[in-house]
């Protein structure tokens, strides 16, 4: 079996720990842990660190907290903007989003948006799974679905200086052409990225999102692109040239 990596979300200290009633039902019966058995747990604050099984009942668990294994770095202060669509998809965005790298995910509603009802929760649930799986210790913070009007009017508040790349399809200027003038012009190394719902964003709303000071429009290619395969591949663009990878 390979190693259960399991999200706490309580303070981790070495000790015994009675865990909640959804990591109680994954682990007594879905992976079906006896006592003795060995897991991690680890949150963003503490890290991650060795436990074992000390305890299992019908309707409690109980580990014994152990070694100290460490915190992965927190990945880049990039932003991810983006229009659901179908719940599926949104649980896939989740899941890529965190396995990638990014600081903070806000579902945003536009004109075209397929899905109007978000639930964060599901999102939250999605990304935990996602960093348990990759080995991350971070979990983005998941923001609650807004408007992309309220969003752009008060960009210069709720950003604080961040740079909001805008995956524009009617874009010609590419990622590696604009490097030089987006190092230039975040000093703050802050980032956002923002992608539109299947048939893009309104005439209206393009105009609003290039009006803002801090905005600047980038093409993906030549292809018009899912939703999801275009949140993928920008946010693997943003890590080859100004993220985690570019190290």
């Amino acid at each position: 079996m390979s190693l259960i990596r399991v999200y706490i979300n309580k303070k981790i200290k070495k000790g015994f720990l009675d865990l909640d009633n959804p990591q109680t039902h994954y682990l007594n019966n879905v992976m079906r842990l006896k006592t003795g058995d060995s897991l991690n747990i680890f949150n963003e604050n503490d890290g991650e660190w060795e436990a074992n099984v000390s305890s299992v009942k019908k309707n409690s668990f109980t580990i014994k907290i152990q070694n100290y294994i460490g915190i992965q770095p927190k990945p880049a202060d990039i932003w991810v903007l983006f229009a659901p669509v179908k719940s599926l998809r949104v649980d896939f965005i989740s899941q890529k989003i965190t396995e990638l790298g990014a600081s903070l995910i806000w579902p945003i509603l536009t004109e075209r948006t397929q899905v109007r009802k978000i639930k964060s929760s599901k999102i939250i649930s999605n990304a935990i799974e996602a960093a348990e799986q990759c080995g991350s210790t971070h979990i983005p913070i998941v923001n609650e679905a807004e408007t992309l009007d309220y969003i752009i009017e008060n960009w210069s508040c709720l950003s604080k200086d961040r740079i909001l790349i805008f995956c524009d399809e009617n874009s010609t200027i590419k990622f590696s052409e604009a490097l030089d003038k987006l190092k230039e012009s975040n000093k703050n190394d802050k980032w956002a990225i923002l992608v539109g719902p299947e048939g893009g964003f309104s005439n209206s709303e393009r105009d609003k999102i290039l009006n803002l000071e801090s905005s600047v429009s980038l093409t993906l290619g030549k292809r018009i692109l899912r939703s999801d395969t275009a949140i993928v591949s920008a946010l693997s663009v943003f890590h080859s040239l100004l993220g985690d990878w570019k190290e």
